[in-house]
């Protein structure tokens, strides 16, 4: 080798440590700002539940590495849409709709008729028959422009302390049983969503709270009674669910459950700016809400730093890095698939006793049957009197829930009774109001 050779042979050798050192610090600000993009397929594929998100705008670039389900934000709700009598911006809801229907990811409407982000500045000037008539334009142009919607929140925030709208009453007001503006919601939902779509009822404050739990479910009876409704919303945000106990928000979705509608844990988020105590707060609610056998979906309320409604609850940082919930959550739910094994067949004959217990008027009683059966299941006084007939007919095996209503009744003991093949079996409980 002369000498122009050596020293070129070494000037190229000596250049492999900086090409490598180099190549390494492309690399780190890759894995920096797409890590994100390495995990190409969302965090619940293979799961039968969905986890979801928000669109709220514009489509993070990242989305379908998280999340199966899709719900428009503010872009979803009447005032954002109507932005004045019949002047329509359909873009951002367009948007969400259109991606979600593209991967064949679940989508969710949210929301037809809620008492915020109204078009409450012109609707007020019209007289009650014509905000009806707008009431229903609205969920008609809905249901035609979005046919293959899966969900959609009809009604958001019944109860009276939180949000019913301004013009419940020029939709039927609280009426004979109470929820008619509700009722006349869901029927104009039914008549013009497609069949595909599932009506649900959204709420907040009923992970921690048995009364307004007990509020809903009558809500909920009602409009089963119609065949309205066909699944349950419930708001998770961390104002709402921060120490709660666990028990208490196993015991309120078991109530709801105990309906028979499968639950959607619609809005959750936990808004806390320390990694570490975000990490332990997942780690202790998420699982409840995932493993709950009623519930079949859950849908967080944004993932992304500066794009949150709660600006502590992301999970993605600006600069495109995961906070250690997230991490640990893509962990969690790659090893939780026994979790969701189908239930177990009972081995005999069971009667529960009611809960709550005493009521008010509203409680759930579950009963177990090891074969297929037909049952008599009945409710009747201290006189031996039967009052009402709860259920009839025949009912598959497994565990079943049903809601019993007693608003017409009188204070006082009663005692229920199921017959099912040879089994009798009868409990003693008690009406307080």
């Amino acid at each position: 080798m002369n000498e122009i050779g050596f020293f070129r042979h070494r000037i190229q050798f000596s250049l492999i440590p900086i090409v490598i050192h180099a190549f390494g610090k492309i690399l780190l600000v890759c894995l920096t700002l797409f890590g994100s993009q390495l995990f190409s397929q969302p965090l619940a594929e293979g799961h039968s539940k969905f986890l979801g998100n928000i669109i709220g705008g514009s489509i993070p670039a990242n989305f379908d590495s998280y999340w199966n389900q899709v719900i428009p934000e503010n872009s979803g709700k009447w005032v954002s849409v109507e932005i004045g009598r019949d002047m329509y911006e359909w873009g951002g809801l367009d948007a969400a709709y259109n991606y979600a229907i593209d991967r064949d990811f679940q989508y969710k409407h949210h929301t037809l008729i809620w008492g915020q982000q109204q078009p409450w500045r012109w609707l007020q000037t019209l007289d009650s028959l014509e905000q009806a008539e707008e009431v229903e334009e609205w969920i008609r142009l809905v249901g035609e422009r979005y046919p293959e919607m899966d969900f959609v929140d009809v009604v958001n925030e019944p109860l009276p302390n939180h949000a019913p709208p301004q013009y419940k009453d020029a939709l039927g007001g609280d009426g004979e049983t109470g929820w008619d503006w509700v009722i006349w919601c869901f029927e104009k939902a039914r008549q013009y969503c497609s069949d595909t779509t599932k009506l649900l009822l959204n709420e907040y404050n009923l992970l921690n709270s048995n009364y307004n739990t007990d509020q809903i479910i009558g809500i909920i009876h009602l409009l089963k009674e119609r065949g309205l409704i066909d699944g349950i919303g419930i708001q998770g945000h961390y104002t709402e669910l921060r120490n709660v106990q666990v028990s208490t928000i196993n015991n309120n979705l078991d109530k709801l459950a105990a309906t028979g509608l499968p639950i959607y844990i619609s809005e959750f988020e936990v808004d806390l700016a320390d990694d570490n105590a975000q990490l332990q707060e997942y780690q202790r609610i998420f699982p409840v809400l995932w493993e709950h056998p009623g519930v079949k979906g859950v849908t967080l309320w944004g993932y992304i730093q500066y794009q949150m409604w709660k600006p502590n609850g992301y999970l993605v940082r600006a600069d495109g890095t995961e906070r250690p919930a997230l991490q640990w959550l893509r962990e969690y739910l790659s090893g939780t698939d026994v979790k969701e094994s189908p239930e177990l067949i009972p081995v005999d004959y069971a009667l529960y006793q009611n809960c709550p217990n005493p009521f008010n008027p509203i409680t759930s009683i579950s009963f177990d049957l090891p074969v297929k059966s037909n049952i008599r299941f009945v409710f009747y006084n201290v006189l031996g009197e039967v009052v009402k007939e709860i259920a009839k007919g025949e009912y598959e095996v497994g565990h079943h829930e049903i809601i019993l209503d007693a608003v017409s009744l009188a204070t006082g003991v009663y005692f229920y009774k199921i017959e099912a093949g040879g089994f009798v079996g009868v409990k003693k409980l008690a009406i307080v109001k």
